[in-house]
């Protein structure tokens, strides 16, 4: 139960942001997630009492196991991993391309095991047998000693080694297409108002900000998400509406302007079986300003983008931010960018929208489907200027270090940046020292390193599966009490 409470108060804290969305959400979540942590603590307490091993054997893989069954998108929440903490502590992250960030959950929970061990031999003495508090001989109590000291530090070695060698030897072979990234800046209540004269507003300062690169060596352009507040996949004398017309002259103007593509973040409205679907998407336009090909966000927030179980709980409804679920994505779309500038004249990308970049098996499947880049378009603005943007970005850069590869991220309130393939975050939009919530175009070039495909991109997570076997065989282990015994 202790474990419980102490996942409750993290979580209602560390989640805070989420009361400017909805406050009951906010606590339904923390008290739910903090499950998790509960499993953990009865988990390892068991255990310890059946198999009288030390923390630092048996703590680390079982928060991994149970960090890995909360990576589930719909099942979980893939966010305040114990890894994400380090997020720039270069040296140290560079193991993420083989055990993905569980490694450095991994050695995180392994230090601070080391440390309690360490803590409960010097000052009690004591070990667990059967449930009954037992005298330890010196002999077995130094050997568990120096292992508990040698252990971690061995582990901490290693990464730290393989983190110098990898940042030393993965140089940049060249800077890729220029991508400039808008960031209007606009006011959640404001974007969802219905409001036609402000939807023109809204659409006018993003054209207006992108116009900026206008003149530049600029290969793409790209708005956040749902930052066209058109539809942009039909024809706007379907709807009859001024500013589905207005928004695909936004995109020819640009173009004109620019002769950049385009990827703008929007809603798609496709009609099947004489029903309309909506969904989260990604719009690309080439140069010329016409239309390429669309993107619709896969993993939807559940209780923010659709109802769980809304036919049978459609009280869920008073507790989301939109009146409409949309429908998920079903094709993971790998776009193609011509360079201008560039001996290498097409490279390939893929979007991830939201937070899609929490989600690590889709940013390494994009990966393995050839994504030379990939790009993030989001929309923060719910949660005002608050810890919520730093959190969300410190996630992605796992994503680019797994894969090695860069990631480009636009974001509607923060925080607009690049990230290297070594995880490294090399430019950031601010404005006079905040980075938050201002408005503003971010332009540079997309850099690639000289590595090959990561060990993590072809093989996964089979660290923190392995870390999960692990703790199914301690499990089984105590209930027999005979491999230990």
């Amino acid at each position: 139960m202790f474990s419980y409470l102490i996942g409750v108060s993290f979580l209602v804290f560390n989640l805070s942001w989420l009361r400017f969305v909805t406050s009951l959400g906010w606590l339904l979540l923390s008290l739910y997630i903090a499950l998790y942590f509960f499993a953990f603590g009865a988990v390892l307490y068991y255990l310890r009492r059946k198999l009288r091993l030390p923390h630092v054997f048996i703590a680390p893989f079982v928060w991994v196991a149970f960090e890995y069954l909360r990576s589930f998108p719909y099942t979980g929440f893939p966010w305040f991993f114990a890894g994400h903490s380090q997020y720039l502590n270069l040296p140290l992250i560079q193991i993420t391309d083989i055990t993905g960030v569980y490694g450095i959950s991994f050695l995180i929970v392994v230090i601070n095991a080391a440390i309690a061990d360490l803590t409960e031999q010097l000052l009690f003495k004591r070990n667990y047998k059967s449930g009954i508090d037992s005298v330890v001989s010196s002999d077995k109590k130094g050997k568990m000693f120096w292992f508990t000291i040698i252990i971690p530090s061995l582990l901490l070695s290693l990464v730290l080694v393989y983190g110098y060698l990898d940042l030393r030897d993965h140089k940049v072979l060249q800077d890729g297409p220029n991508v400039c990234v808008v960031q209007g800046n606009v006011p959640q209540g404001v974007k969802i108002t219905t409001d036609k004269e402000q939807q023109k507003e809204i659409l006018k300062k993003y054209t207006n900000l992108s116009l900026k690169a206008a003149g530049e060596e600029v290969d793409m352009i790209v708005w956040p998400e749902t930052m066209v507040p058109g539809v942009l996949n039909i024809d706007p004398n379907i709807l009859n509406r001024e500013v589905d017309r207005l928004s695909k002259e936004a995109v020819h103007k640009l173009t004109d302007a620019t002769s950049a593509n385009l990827i703008l973040g929007g809603t798609a409205i496709d009609v099947r079986d004489a029903s309309a679907l909506y969904f989260n998407t990604a719009f690309y336009f080439n140069r010329q300003g016409r239309f390429v090909d669309r993107y619709d966000k896969i993993y939807l927030v559940p209780f923010g983008e659709f109802i769980p179980f809304e036919d049978w709980l459609p009280f869920f409804s008073n507790i989301v931010p939109y009146s409409v679920s949309l429908s998920g994505g079903g094709r993971r779309t790998i776009f193609e960018l011509d360079t201008k500038n560039d001996e290498k004249k097409y490279y390939k990308f893929g979007i991830i929208i939201c937070y899609e970049d929490t989600v690590a098996p889709l940013v390494r499947r994009f990966r393995k489907d050839g994504a030379d880049f990939m790009i993030n378009i989001t929309n923060d603005a719910w949660f005002h200027d608050s810890s919520e943007l730093d959190q969300h970005l410190a996630i992605m850069v796992f994503r680019a270090v797994e894969n090695r590869i860069c990631i480009t991220r636009s974001a509607n309130s923060g925080i607009s940046s690049f990230i290297a393939p070594n995880g490294e975050i090399y430019d950031y939009l601010a404005n006079e020292g905040r980075y938050k919530e201002v408005e503003g175009i971010l332009c540079n070039k997309i850099r690639f390193e000289n590595s090959v495909t990561s060990w993590y991109t072809n093989h996964g997570d089979v660290f923190a599966i392995s870390c999960l076997l692990v703790t199914s065989i301690l499990f089984l282990a105590a209930l027999t009490r005979r491999i230990f015994a």
